[in-house]
């Protein structure tokens, strides 16, 4: 026997999605099916949720991009283009500088990485051992952008400004103008140098990797012992192997 609570609450039609990230999912998917433009009603028969719950959803999802309204209906937003084209970046990443990648190793000998940004880190997404066995050469490490060669050559080309804010926040005053002055630095010669200031005997290098309309994607850096690499000689070869990369996704 149902309670007075349970008379009084409507229930979702059978097969509908409960929870809400279930329902916005069902509303995308469908708009996705009908591969255009799809009206409040047709959602709401395809995920078979009512039509206020549809037109609540749907007004939300357009305010954020994910859907666009058009003079026929609703039809996917630029949002999630924007999304897939960033999943895919790590693919066209690694698809360009894979021979760069191996080419700088077999010249230098050292350990060479390809890095993307996220949050405040910077994350290896392929790299190929040296003469450093005690650092991993995993994909996934993730190493701090404010001291790191490759965080630096991130950093100095970003066009967000307050991500770079947020970064260097923890530094004191002298400690944040010096970190400016050196991301000026970077700029102008297109290298950044982390000398043993994130890892002990450790000298690293980088070059910032651009997009084809000039966006700071990433670095390819290299590191070796501070002792023996000779940065002289490994900054230009870092240098070009960015400059590479860019070229080659210029050019897919």
């Amino acid at each position: 026997m149902k309670s007075l609570a349970e008379w009084n609450t409507t229930s979702a039609p059978r097969g509908a999605p409960v929870s809400v990230l279930d329902r916005i999912v069902a509303i995308l998917d469908a708009v996705k099916t009908a591969g255009g433009t799809s009206t409040i009603t047709e959602i709401a028969t395809a995920t078979a949720l009512p039509k206020s719950t549809v037109s609540r959803l749907v007004a939300d999802l357009t305010q954020q991009r994910y859907l666009v309204r058009t003079d026929e209906g609703v039809s996917l937003g630029l949002r999630l283009f924007e999304l897939g084209a960033r999943a895919s970046l790590p693919r066209r990443l690694l698809a360009a500088a894979g021979p760069v990648i191996r080419n700088l190793c077999e010249v230098t000998g050292e350990r060479v990485g390809l890095w993307v940004p996220q949050g405040s880190d910077m994350v290896s997404i392929a790299a190929v051992a040296g003469r450093l066995p005690m650092l991993p050469t995993r994909a996934g490490m993730r190493s701090p952008a404010l001291t790191t060669a490759s965080g630096k050559a991130f950093l100095a080309f970003c066009a967000d400004s307050a991500l770079v804010s947020r970064i260097s926040a923890p530094l004191a005053d002298d400690a944040a103008d010096h970190f400016r002055d050196e991301l000026a630095h970077v700029r102008a010669s297109v290298v950044a140098q982390d000398i043993e200031e994130s890892y002990p005997g450790i000298l690293a290098v980088a070059s910032p990797v651009l997009s084809p309309d000039r966006v700071v994607l990433g670095a390819i850096s290299i590191a070796g012992p501070s002792g023996s690499m000779d940065p002289e000689r490994v900054t230009p070869l870092v240098r070009a192997a960015g400059t590479t990369v860019t070229r080659r996704l210029v050019a897919a």
